[in-house]
């Protein structure tokens, strides 16, 4: 998938690799009838991508997110009025207005709009951020209500009981968040895309229907890239050469075993996906050179668009946390170098879903401000150790060599 990013940092690259992933049966929440209320007729229908996930951020606070597709199932248009999300009787979000507009997006694309065409389908982008007081806790359940307007003179208007949809009510995956070693060393690796809150990040809006299911493809996985010298690239950054973290060593993040590799897709010129990018033609081309690491049961690390040829390691090799695992490049689907980092649910990054996880140990820089260039990048914002948490959309962090760590 190609799609641009209209804030700081994101606003210069496009960075992507597509993981389209397939939830368990039973995994799609539907609304149970609310509690003293009967069924009513509604002009949408809404349910959830999954279960909502939640991360400790490099803001200090613990963020739980999801999505949730709507579906106009009316004769007119739909125009979304607001989307309240509560836990425990408290009101934690409320989304109204041109701030709804911007959450509210269609698939793939991602172009924001809460007015949803007759039998069209949006995603509303869910980014719950709790109080500091909560820490690193998430609440079990959440609830939530979408109230919705219709027009006077629509057809069928008359079968239309209620405009508000009471739901779903969804349970929070209760496993912690997956904590690994940095894949990088030094300073100045900023999160291009990532979770959580930017609308705008195609990371955040990457939902594919896989074998007939939606799903969340790259939720928390994250793009790497590196200023130096607070600039992004030298020259005119269309060559792989005016990019001075072209070739930089990628470590592997925790000790694990390889369970795939890709070696020999070809690098691709800056810029190439903004025209068309001839790497690219199935599926399978748009990680580029990858290798999945096996952590644990049902965790898969999965490093993408790596530099031609610099692999290695092999099928069935077990590497250790901090060991020089390939270099970082510019295959598959990309527009500058970078790495695409996720952690999934299973061996294959198409088939599976990305979970949160935490780095043990780095320094926050600051955050890409928004008069940033690709020249110049301005950081701003509190700095400061960052133990256990994930470097949020826009930051800026440097990675130090940690101590041995198994994950």
């Amino acid at each position: 998938m190609v799609g641009r990013r209209s804030g700081r940092i994101g606003m210069f690259v496009v960075l992507i690799a597509v993981g389209v992933g397939v939830l368990a049966p039973g995994s799609v929440a539907r609304i149970p009838p609310p509690e003293g209320r009967s069924p009513e007729v509604t002009a949408i229908e809404v349910m959830a991508v999954g279960p909502p996930r939640y991360v400790f951020g490099s803001d200090g606070r613990t963020h739980v997110d999801y999505d949730l597709v709507i579906t106009n199932a009316f004769t007119d248009e739909v125009t979304l009025k607001s989307l309240t999300v509560s836990a425990d009787g408290r009101t934690l979000l409320k989304l109204t207005g041109q701030a709804l507009a911007a959450h509210t997006v269609t698939l793939l694309a991602g172009k924001p709009s809460a007015r949803i065409p007759a039998s069209a389908t949006r995603l509303v982008l869910v980014d719950v951020v709790l109080p500091r007081l909560a820490g690193r806790r998430a609440p079990a359940r959440l609830r939530n209500q979408i109230d919705y307007s219709i027009p006077h003179e629509a057809s069928f208007r008359a079968v239309i009981g209620s405009t508000t949809v009471h739901g779903p009510v969804l349970s929070t995956a209760r496993r912690a968040p997956v904590l690994i070693a940095s894949p990088l060393r030094g300073s100045g690796w900023a999160t291009a895309n990532g979770c959580c809150g930017d609308p705008t990040s195609p990371h955040r809006y990457a939902v594919l229907s896989a074998n007939g299911t939606y799903v969340s493809t790259e939720l928390f996985d994250i793009d790497w890239v590196q200023f130096v010298g607070g600039s992004l690239y030298r020259g005119d950054g269309k060559q792989l050469t005016d990019y001075p973290f072209f070739g930089a060593p990628i470590y592997a993040v925790a000790n694990g075993t390889v369970v795939s590799t890709i070696t020999n897709r070809a690098e691709v010129p800056p810029l190439a996906s903004a025209t068309g990018n001839p790497t690219v033609r199935t599926p399978n081309d748009f990680g580029g050179n990858e290798i999945v690491e096996k952590l644990g049961p049902g965790v898969y690390a999965y490093y993408a668009h790596l530099q031609t040829g610099s692999v290695m390691v092999k099928l069935g090799q077990r590497p250790h946390a901090g060991q020089v695992i390939a270099r970082l490049g510019n295959t598959g689907n990309t527009t500058a170098p970078h790495l695409h980092f996720g952690i999934h649910d299973g061996p294959r990054p198409l088939t599976s879903n990305s979970l949160p996880f935490e780095i043990n140990d780095y320094t926050l820089q600051g955050t890409g401000g928004p008069n940033s260039t690709p020249k110049h990048i301005l950081i701003v914002g509190p700095s400061g150790p960052r133990p256990r948490s994930y470097p949020l959309i826009d930051a800026v962090a440097t990675f130090t060599a940690a101590p041995p760590f198994a994950g």
